[in-house]
């Protein structure tokens, strides 16, 4: 029986929260941008820090060698650096303060890790091997990137903004959950591969349709 770790799938919510990155290269400097993006506010501990860095005004870099203190306030860390050492002492540390700890390519380390991700506007679709073959996740990622291309960040903003018009109103519970099933059918993601104006006459077309059979 494979051993059960990394098996409980979670999307963070790290808009506002604090985010320690441990660490002043390039994989870091990937890691820290890749946290604010997710709305992080991420501070950056490392004695030498790539200039690249300060090109990143989300970032706050402190250039000093890692210690405990460091830790105070973090929700998350990612350790990033070249020294094992080093990396143990972030991830003891964070375990200590109970926070969610990444050690980077050291899955033994780590309470999480990182999938490899597809994303397209609202769209995510994560891919993750457990730390066991990296690659792999890697080559399913491309394959998933031709299969899900642009428009699907399109598609989901309509449909967004479909299910905020009708999820409260007047409409029939069973008339609302056959009209976003229906939005989801494969016509309708074809037409959003077609552009917008092709993709909103589908949608209000299905609109009209389900609307008029619920009458």
């Amino acid at each position: 029986m494979p051993e059960a770790r990394f098996a409980y799938p979670i999307m963070l919510d790290l808009a506002g929260r604090r985010a320690l990155v441990v660490g002043g290269g390039k994989v870091a400097l990937r890691k820290a941008q890749a946290l604010a993006d997710a709305g992080a506010r991420v501070r950056v501990v490392a004695p030498d820090i790539l200039p690249q860095f300060a090109h990143d005004a989300r970032l706050e870099c402190v250039q000093e060698t890692y210690a405990a203190r460091h830790m105070a306030g973090v929700f998350l860390a990612v350790a990033a650096t070249d020294d094992e050492a080093a990396n143990a002492r972030v991830a003891a540390d964070a375990r200590a303060a109970g926070v969610l700890v990444n050690v980077v390519d050291r899955p033994a380390l780590c309470d999480f890790i990182v999938p490899s991700v597809v994303e397209r506007g609202r769209l995510m679709i994560a891919i993750c091997t457990g730390g066991a073959a990296p690659s792999l996740a890697r080559r399913i990622r491309e394959h998933l990137e031709k299969e899900f291309g642009p428009p699907y960040a399109a598609l989901l903003d309509a449909l967004a903004e479909v299910r905020d018009r009708y999820k409260s109103g007047d409409l029939p519970e069973a008339v609302r959950r056959r009209l976003f099933e229906r939005l989801t059918e494969d016509d309708i993601v074809a037409a959003a591969r077609k552009g917008p104006e092709v993709l909103r006459q589908a949608i209000d077309e299905a609109i009209r349709q389900v609307i008029g059979q619920g009458k």
